[in-house]
């Protein structure tokens, strides 16, 4: 009996985890509505940065040193994706962009397998058709050129437009190479310091974009401080990245990986169901077969014990 309780209290937490940051599509899409992508970024690392940083001051300097470059190669994998999408989360709906999301885990068994070798079975083929066809099936259902729809449709269907879903897309492939980056150089090499840098180098990359191209508000104006913003700020900040990587960085590792993978695909079935909860997304049944497609994509190559 100990060992079940030691068995699902990590994966309980990973649960937790990934409906934190399912919900982030929702929370994002509220924040957006009063800052630029690049502003929601730069704040959201700069607090989950300093979340970090006690522990950060806590490790040896050489472990600092050491940790500095992969930690910025690592960083750099991190800050494009985000910067995608939330781009592309103006363009799609919170459920569409849980969908595409979970894309994640058929590249990464992809990418194992073209950067370090990794054996890919059969299942895991069939399980990436499963999940390119999906998405090729939510690229069709979107909308093209949604000013030409009449006002009704437009209200629905415009923030998910072909140019939103690709750039989901692209920000589904940086984030699965973030996390081989991760499986590279993680194991060896201090958690905190590591992921400081990673956070670091976000934030900074965001808060040049923040200055250099889009500025802090939406309307070019002053920033509208209101309890929403706040709350998203804190949640995507503290929660969804400073609180959850360190919590990640202690329970991932005690979870196989495929048991793994299957939690991971939770995720697409908790941001549709917060889009519809919360901000009442509404995908055509077409949009729905090409999620339900890429979530059984992800099933099957979790299956794939090579």
């Amino acid at each position: 009996m100990p060992t079940t309780g030691k068995t699902f209290v990590p994966h309980a937490l990973m649960t937790t985890l990934i409906a934190i940051w399912a919900g982030s599509f929702v929370v994002s899409k509220v924040a957006m509505e009063s800052v630029t992508p690049f502003a929601l970024v730069s704040s959201r690392f700069i607090i989950g940065a300093l979340c970090v940083l006690p522990f950060f001051l806590c490790t040896a300097r050489e472990q600092r040193r050491g940790t500095l470059g992969p930690g910025l190669l690592a960083g750099m994998a991190l800050a494009v994706p985000y910067f995608l999408q939330m781009y592309g989360v103006r363009e799609t709906t919170a459920s569409m962009g849980g969908f595409v999301t979970g894309l994640i885990v058929l590249l990464v068994a992809v990418g194992g397998h073209f950067c370090f070798g990794a054996r890919i079975g059969k299942l895991a083929v069939i399980g990436l058709a499963f999940g390119l066809t999906g998405i090729i099936v939510l690229c069709l259902s979107g909308d093209p050129n949604p000013a030409a729809t009449d006002a009704l449709q437009a209200q629905v269907v415009q923030h998910n437009t072909i140019r939103g879903i690709l750039l989901q897309v692209g920000s589904a492939i940086g984030f699965a190479a973030h996390i081989l980056l991760l499986s590279h150089y993680g194991s060896r090499l201090a958690i905190a310091p590591f992921t400081f840098w990673q956070l670091a180098f976000t934030s900074v990359i965001a808060i040049a974009g923040t200055l250099l191209v889009s500025g802090i508000s939406v309307d070019g104006g002053p920033v509208v401080w209101t309890a929403s913003l706040l709350w998203s700020f804190f949640y995507l900040g503290a929660l969804a990245t400073g609180i959850a990587i360190g919590v990640q960085a202690k329970v991932q590792h005690k979870i196989s990986p495929t048991h793994l993978a299957l939690l991971f695909a939770l995720q697409p079935l908790f941001a549709a169901f917060a889009g519809w909860a919360f901000q009442g997304d509404q995908l055509e049944p077409i949009q729905w077969g090409g999620g339900a497609l890429i979530v059984i994509g992800v099933i099957i190559v979790s299956r794939d014990q090579r």
